[in-house]
């Protein structure tokens, strides 16, 4: 699947059911070997705060999309 990345760097989740992933949770973002990809899961500390997610250097939160960012 190809996106378009938004102004502010957000990245679209597909709006179906094989996407997994609900607004709030913490993703850590994996790049493939061959710098190709960005793999997406769940990280298992969802309690983290968005300073220490900062922190952390790969790990993003969820948000809602903000249509403005795509025009």
């Amino acid at each position: 699947m190809i996106v378009k990345v938004g102004k502010n760097g957000a990245i679209p989740l597909p709006d179906n059911e094989g996407c997994k992933f609900a607004i709030g949770e913490i993703l850590l973002c994996k790049l493939t070997e061959d710098k190709c990809l960005i793999e997406l899961e769940k990280f298992s500390d969802q309690s983290l705060n968005n300073e220490q997610i900062k922190a952390h250097g790969s790990l993003v939160r969820v948000e809602p999309l903000n249509p403005e960012d795509y025009k």
